[in-house]
């Protein structure tokens, strides 16, 4: 009997305790919501990234509706009924901005409709009805927002996935309350909406998850344009391709791996007469040729081989193979970028090939290269437009191609 009453006077105590506490709660989350406002407002000055302005816009309705809880007693008053619909408008703002972060359209009806429904139908409600209402759509509006996180893919990176995982839990948070709470007592009539324990703890969840995810949405976006910029380090920006840097790393790594029976074989490419195409035609002809070299040889490489430009007018491209292999390779390439490249420069445009293979353990990438521009020098000599193997390659049959596959070769990987 002792022991009941002491276990309920601890919970009396700590429902007024929560009771006193949470105006001081809503002004503090106020705070911090108002500076995750003006952050993300100036990054959105800084980057022009719409998400920012869209999450800005969010914090700044929060902020409003925390000051209308913190200012009312938490009865049915248009204060709080205001401040409800600022709250599920802030959601529909926040989920807007995650798909403008993965670059998707913003759905500006389904991103209004939460508040919109809370405003006209849901404020006149019974409490129970309220109740139900609010925490279905912010369940509705998080899972949302955990599954845009969750399906983009353009780059894999931990913080979305985390960012997800954790909009996903305040929705179940949620989810949760909405199913439990047609099961709770409500004694009528209720004062405040605060009164209700239900409220109570969605109160302190949801102005604790605002703060967290305001911070995990500055973490998302300054995290991927950390990698956007690695990305950009490593990538030639007129033809998409890696560049140097990020082939010799590739390289060097594929050199080290174990291959099996293949051997690592260097392919590298060199467009002709690429200075008097740029002299006669102008730069814009020039980078047309390289972009379609690009898109041809993309075409026919196979999965796992590296293909980089590496200079001006030249490409290299490392496969694990055998020489024939790399041979025939190299000469559809060939072929095929003869044909799309007919149109350019009068039909000067064409490409000649250097083909070199690892010849033991000790051969780095550096010999590799020097063996290929070997190869590469000898075809540029015997008339450009055609591919020759390194003399240090054991081969059956003819060591350069010129004119023999022709026509012949479809695309390895053409849609």
């Amino acid at each position: 009997m002792w022991a009941a009453d002491a276990n309920a006077c601890i919970a009396r105590v700590g429902e007024n305790l929560v009771s006193l506490l949470l105006p001081s709660l809503f002004v503090f989350n106020t705070l911090v919501y108002a500076l995750l406002c003006l952050f993300m407002f100036y990054m959105w000055l800084e980057d022009k990234a719409e998400e920012f302005r869209l999450w800005s816009l969010a914090y700044l309705l929060n902020c409003g509706a925390l000051l209308l809880y913190a200012s009312s007693d938490g009865g049915q008053s248009p204060w709080v009924t205001a401040a409800g619909a600022l709250t599920l408008t802030a959601l529909g703002a926040i989920w807007s901005g995650i798909r403008v972060f993965a670059e998707r359209p913003i759905r500006r009806t389904a991103a209004m409709a939460g508040g919109l429904l809370w405003f006209t139908v849901l404020s006149q409600a019974a409490p129970l009805i309220r109740l139900e209402g609010r925490v279905a759509l912010v369940a509705i509006y998080s899972f949302l927002i955990a599954y845009e996180l969750y399906t983009y893919s353009k780059e894999r990176l931990t913080i979305v996935r985390a960012t997800a995982a954790l909009a996903a839990f305040h929705g179940g948070i949620n989810a949760l309350i909405g199913v439990a709470a047609p099961f709770v007592t409500i004694k009528e009539p209720i004062g405040s909406v605060f009164e209700i324990p239900f409220v109570k703890f969605m109160a302190v969840e949801a102005m604790s998850y605002g703060i967290v995810f305001g911070f995990a949405l500055l973490a998302l976006s300054k995290t991927r344009a950390t990698a956007r910029q690695k990305i950009a380090a490593l990538t030639d920006p007129l033809t998409g391709l890696p560049n140097r840097r990020a082939f010799d790393l590739a390289a060097e790594r594929a050199i080290k791996a174990p291959s099996g029976a293949d051997t690592p074989i260097l392919l590298v490419f060199d467009l002709d007469r690429f200075k008097a195409i740029n002299d006669r035609f102008g730069h814009a002809e020039g980078d047309r040729a390289l972009r379609m070299f690009a898109e041809v040889a993309v075409k026919n490489m196979r999965a796992g081989d590296i293909l980089a430009r590496v200079g001006g007018e030249e490409f290299a491209a490392l496969m694990t193979t055998d020489p024939s292999t790399a041979l025939s390779i190299a000469e559809r390439i060939r072929c095929a970028f003869a044909k799309e490249a007919a149109p350019l420069g009068d039909g000067l445009v064409s490409v000649s090939v250097g083909v070199a293979a690892m010849q033991d353990e000790t051969s780095n990438l550096a010999k590799l290269m020097r063996a290929a521009d070997e190869a590469l020098y000898m075809a540029k000599a015997a008339g450009r437009n055609r591919v020759f193997l390194s003399p240090d390659i054991a081969v059956a049959g003819p060591r350069a191609t010129k004119d023999r596959f022709d026509g012949v070769f479809a695309p390895l990987n053409a849609a």
